[in-house]
């Protein structure tokens, strides 16, 4: 039995080392977790990576460079030792790959236990707080925390280093804080942030779980880590298993777009995309006429384009409409969607729009897209889209909703009676999804 589970054994890392040796000795991002000790290029640390070093150390596999679990330069016996640490959650080191959205890549290593963070942006902070550990948080990346107040109440009132999420950080300010790590979000400069541990990951979209391990591992979170994976890619495989029952001819065509200044419309193009609407188009997925669209970037268009496609169903992402004084009609912090149901109107009564099958048929939908984009919400933007275009599908937005807010963001906050994100409200067992059930009948 032992010769007989070796021999497979060494299959399985005869075609890992190939996939290693292929890419010219570099680890190969599709299959790593990003972390040094996973020898083997999988997704976790276990005893396969040490069996897989062993084999490096004897000759008889090529190593790549994620087998230098120590990060010293070679290959022995005190690699072995570090992943019997890691394994066990007693390293007192660990190295990581940090990776940003421009494919910048940079070697990290970290002093355990991490006790402190500086979170960037929301997508860094939901994946904290779905670990429970928002506590290691001293300072985030910007005010738009503080806007956010009822979805980010214990985050709100913390120092903040920048004003948006893009503009310039106060390099100054973070370095008086020395973070035992900074979880970037947006290219921020290395060479002004000398000894602090700066670490990008893709902690946003529906495509994250290699990097929320990698960070499970940094903060000693695996067992929280992989529960959150499992709902998450059980959700995406409940909205792929319904979907695929409907036949390609039958599914409607999408626009899905930003409202702009004048009457244009910011087109997202889907599968191909570039950006986080184009991710969950793309799982659902959707019959987008921005597929026709010359590039894959979002792109403007005048309303005649969108005449002449004639879509079947138009979904405005809302998140760049605001109400007068400017401020946000939709969100956590709002109950009332009297100004998105007016929005709303409003489209449906341009004439120029009076003849497109949309519009005709009342199925143009608006959901709160800034608060469902460019984090773990994602999932919720993505089944809420589903069921516009599929309403027979057996999918309720609002259950996994609450079931996000209450079990992983571990917030008391009651989607029955708070809250306006989808309009109109989808009308599922026996509630509404996307505004408070208290209103029901009055929109």
């Amino acid at each position: 039995m032992r010769s007989h589970w070796r021999s497979i054994f060494c299959i399985l890392v005869s075609f890992v080392a190939s996939l290693s040796a292929a890419s010219g000795d570099q680890y190969d991002e599709r299959f790593a977790l990003g972390v040094f000790g996973n020898a083997n290029l999988d997704d976790r640390i276990d005893e396969s990576d040490i069996a897989y070093t062993q084999e490096v150390i004897a000759g008889r596999m090529p190593s790549n460079n994620l087998t230098d679990a120590n990060y010293d330069g070679k290959i022995d016996e005190d690699d072995i030792t570090q992943i019997e640490k890691i394994i066990r959650g007693e390293e007192e080191e660990l190295t990581v790959v940090s990776k940003d959205n421009w494919h910048e890549y940079n070697v990290v290593t970290i002093k355990k236990p991490v006790k402190t963070v500086l979170t960037r942006f929301f997508d860094s902070a939901e994946v904290l707080r779905i670990f429970n550990s928002t506590d290691m948080i001293i300072a985030v990346g910007c005010k738009n925390f503080q806007e956010n107040s009822h979805f980010f109440p214990e985050l709100s009132h913390l120092p903040y280093v920048a004003d948006t999420r893009a503009s310039e950080l106060d390099n100054e300010y973070i370095i008086s804080m020395n973070p035992d790590i900074f979880l970037g979000w947006y290219k921020e400069n290395r060479e002004k942030l000398p000894g602090i541990n700066l670490i990008h990951s893709k902690l946003w979209g529906l495509n994250s779980s290699r990097d929320i391990r990698k960070l499970g591992y940094i903060l000693d979170k695996e067992k929280e880590a992989e529960e959150y994976i499992k709902w998450h890619d059980d959700c995406i495989n409940k909205i792929k298993e319904e979907v695929d029952k409907i036949p390609l001819d039958d599914r409607p065509r999408v626009l899905v777009a930003l409202p702009q200044p004048g009457g244009a419309f910011g087109v997202y193009r889907g599968e191909g995309g570039t950006n986080g609407m184009d991710d969950l188009m793309t799982l659902i997925p959707v019959n987008s006429v921005g597929q026709l669209l010359p590039t894959k970037n979002y792109e403007v268009v005048d309303p005649e384009w969108v005449i002449e496609q004639n879509p079947d169903i138009i979904i405005i992402a809302s998140n760049l409409i605001e109400s007068e004084g400017g401020s946000s009609f939709a969100g956590y912090d709002l109950d009332d969607p009297s100004q998105m149901a007016r929005e709303r109107e409003d489209f449906l009564s341009r004439p120029e729009l009076a003849e497109v099958n949309a519009v005709k048929n009342g199925r143009v939908y608006m959901m709160e897209y800034k608060l469902f984009s460019y984090s773990q919400s994602m999932i919720i933007g993505a089944v809420y889209l589903a069921k516009w275009i599929y309403p027979d599908l057996d999918l309720n937005p609002e259950e996994i909703h609450q079931e996000y807010l209450s079990r992983f963001q571990h917030l008391d906050y009651d989607l029955n009676e708070h809250g306006v994100f989808a309009f109109p409200p989808i009308e599922v067992d026996g509630g509404l999804a996307g505004i408070p059930d208290r209103l029901a009948g009055q929109f």
